[in-house]
């Protein structure tokens, strides 16, 4: 894949899309073969591979339903090491940038599916990879 690129991940289900997936992020060993990202061997080098490289939105989607939009987003940065004082401004800037101002301080819970990915997102926006299940 080259950056900008969309590729997609097609099969019926039980064909190890998912598992894929896992394994690429390191929330499943690999038993057998091997996977590049950004050069480095995802089997040989999980660490070094998937440091800031991976993103991913599970299939069932990972919010929690009584944070806000807003409230997600700065757990989303704190988990990412993201320093306290730039939090905020950052925040900010991706509600802008994926157009969820109207949505910011609402539920997550209660959001429609499509605004529910969006707001996941928001918190994977570092990585040169998203994967999205």
């Amino acid at each position: 894949m080259y950056a900008g690129e969309c590729f997609g991940l097609l099969g019926v289900n039980g064909a190890g899309k998912t598992t894929t997936f896992s394994m690429l992020t390191g929330d499943t060993s690999i038993s057998s073969g091997d996977a590049f990202l950004g050069g480095k061997s995802v089997a040989r080098s999980p660490a070094g591979a998937r440091k800031h490289q991976v993103g991913y939105c599970p299939q069932f989607d990972a919010l929690i339903d009584q944070m806000t939009v807003r409230e997600t987003l700065w757990m989303y940065a704190r988990l990412r090491g993201i320093h306290r004082p730039d939090i905020g401004r950052m925040v900010e800037k991706m509600i802008d940038q994926l157009t969820l101002r109207t949505y910011a301080d609402r539920q997550a819970g209660k959001l429609r599916y499509t605004w529910r990915i969006r707001s996941q997102s928001c918190g994977r926006r570092l990585p040169k990879m998203a994967a999205v299940d």
